[in-house]
């Protein structure tokens, strides 16, 4: 899983970058720079840390997620012409790429840190950014409309009438001012448009940037925004970038008794990741061995077979069948071998829909 981190300059993203990736990347000059800090980070899970207890492994692996903090998106850039953009094409095509947006935005008060439009606004700097990703689709569309009703004629294809027809579609939404994830697409129209990597289009978790001093009215502020994150695919949480920051730089036993000090619950990493994995539909399935207890992501309604292609493409083009058991199962029955002479291991086919916290062990015929 890949996560852009984007917003306007100065609104704490590379504040909530360190706080997530536990690094030290430089804030504040920052800002203006069109350049990306990139992180992987491993993702928490006791469900990991029980399984290697029990199994006993030589190590244990956990999934992990990509992190890219981009540059902020300046108002100027957005006013004239749409050729214009606040993103290089270099930062833009690596947006393309990612899996999911996350959006600071900025709410904490600071006069240290002055905001580049003279004052905190979060519902202008929304939709600031929120234009900026829609030209930018919108450039995407314009420059291939032309090319493929040009090829349409000469080739006469259903397909690429179909493609013509969706993206007509997505240029008449983007010029209303709804962004692509408003959309029902099928399987199929999905598939036809995947290549152009549209930013409106990608899953949106919205952060809000808070102050230490705001704290107290986090639910009042969850209430402001409830509107902006019940949009389809779009989710939202509330943080205070600069104490999670100072909270991932300590280590683990002061950063429990820091935060129970301060009445946070969970740290922004577990509230991130569990809030993305939702969003995109995710779940995460185990694998065990001898060698190696790993964790590993897979979109929610995936297949066995298709578990297993993620683990290795051949393990999914020579696919026997996996044997199944989900975590806690195994871990009550303290392995492998009990598991199977208990009857709690089970045998699945192709078919078989991975739940979330299954463990497996694919067998698969060699593949030259």
């Amino acid at each position: 899983m890949k996560i852009g981190i984007v917003g306007r300059p100065h609104v704490g993203k590379t504040t909530v970058f360190n706080a997530l990736a536990r690094a030290t990347a430089e804030t504040g000059s920052y800002a203006g720079r069109q350049q990306t800090n990139l992180s992987t980070i491993a993702v928490p899970d006791y469900r990991l840390d029980r399984l290697v207890s029990v199994l006993k492994p030589k190590k244990g692996t956990p999934a992990t997620i990509n992190y890219v903090d981009v540059a902020g998106v300046q108002k100027k850039l957005l006013i004239g012409k749409r050729s214009e953009s606040s993103f290089s094409p270099t930062l833009l095509a690596e947006l393309r790429t990612v899996d999911a947006l996350a959006h600071v935005v900025r709410l904490f008060e600071d006069e240290t840190v002055p905001h580049v439009d003279g004052s905190v606004n979060p519902e202008r700097d929304m939709e600031i950014v929120a234009l900026e990703f829609t030209f930018a689709d919108l450039r995407v569309i314009e420059d291939r409309v032309p090319r493929l009703r040009k090829q349409y004629q000469n080739q006469k294809s259903a397909e690429l009438q179909n493609e013509l027809q969706i993206l007509e579609k997505c240029q008449q939404t983007l010029e209303s001012g709804t962004p692509l994830r408003s959309l029902d697409f099928s399987a199929a129209e999905e598939k036809l448009i995947r290549g152009y990597g549209f930013l409106t289009l990608k899953p949106l978790l919205r952060i809000l940037n808070i102050g230490e001093a705001q704290l107290d009215a986090v639910d009042a502020i969850a209430e402001r925004f409830a509107a902006s994150a019940a949009q389809p695919r779009t989710a939202m949480i509330v943080l205070a970038a600069q104490l999670e920051m100072e909270i991932s730089q300590l280590d683990e036993a002061d950063a429990e008794v820091f935060m129970a000090e301060m009445g946070l619950g969970e740290s922004a990493l577990t509230r991130f990741i569990q809030t993305s994995y939702q969003l995109l539909g995710l779940i995460t399935f185990f694998t065990g061995a001898p060698k190696e207890v790993r964790a590993w992501t897979l979109r929610q309604g995936q297949t066995a077979v298709e578990a297993a292609s993620v683990i290795h493409t051949d393990f999914g083009r020579g696919f026997i069948r996996a044997e199944t058991i989900h975590w806690e199962e195994l871990a009550v029955c303290g392995g492998f071998q009990q598991a199977r002479s208990t009857g709690k291991l089970r045998a699945e086919g192709k078919t078989y829909q991975v739940q979330d916290g299954d463990v497996l062990l694919i067998l698969a015929n060699p593949t030259s």
